[in-house]
């Protein structure tokens, strides 16, 4: 025999089934959009890495075919790899392997062309697209020392400050022994003293702060 409140309980419900259906159901069909959501991006996910790999395989297949001939034009005699990697920032826009592949071409312009200036506009597209502090602060990195490698120390110094901004802790101590070594560089011998000594400081007893004591060193020599 039902109870008062069970009877109660069991009148509103088929009072209300046809409402209650349409709640399970709307529920059942937000579960399913989402899964299916989900299983749209696990599939790109895949497909971006996989083309990523895909371009790896062809840049080793590259190097290889140039044996112990020096790279001097990536856009040249790494086309393959230049294309796959261009074609997966673009394809992939917004993912990890987007990023990844605006840096590995900034790596690569970097390394085998480094007067070119060519690694600049990449590491910027790669600042652009970083999904993360960690790699915005990688990329803020090598455009820093891109723009090293073209001699403009202000520009560099500026990527650092814009890295060091980020306040990653990290990162922090090697950031500033690289902007203490670039003041040096563009002949800011006060402020790069003191950059160095603030390094020392901050980082006593690390092999950063030594290293910062060994640059102190040698410029009082």
């Amino acid at each position: 025999m039902q109870s008062s409140s069970e009877s109660n309980l069991m009148d509103w419900i088929a009072h209300n089934k046809k409402m209650i259906l349409g709640g399970v159901s709307a529920i059942a069909l937000v579960a399913l959009a989402i899964g299916i959501l989900q299983n749209q991006m696990e599939k790109k996910i895949l497909a971006a890495s996989t083309a990523f790999h895909e371009a790896q395989q062809k840049l080793e297949k590259e190097l290889k075919v140039a044996g112990t001939t020096p790279i001097s034009d990536v856009d040249r005699q790494l086309s393959e790899t230049v294309g796959a990697l261009r074609k997966l920032s673009v394809d992939f826009k917004g993912m990890q392997a987007a990023w990844e592949a605006q840096f590995q071409l900034g790596d690569l312009y970097s390394k085998y062309e480094s007067r070119s200036g060519k690694a600049i506009p990449a590491f910027e597209a790669a600042v652009g697209s970083a999904p993360s502090p960690r790699e915005k602060i990688f990329a803020w990195y090598s455009l820093a020392y891109a723009y090293e490698q073209q001699g403009k120390f202000e520009e560099a110094i500026q990527q650092l400050d814009s890295a060091i901004k980020l306040e990653q802790p990290y990162f922090k101590a090697e950031l500033s022994l690289s902007r203490a070594r670039l003041l040096a560089r563009s002949g800011k011998v006060a402020e790069a003293d003191q950059a160095f000594e603030q390094v020392s400081k901050d980082f006593a007893n690390t092999d950063l702060g030594r290293k910062a004591d060994q640059w102190k060193v040698m410029r009082s020599l």
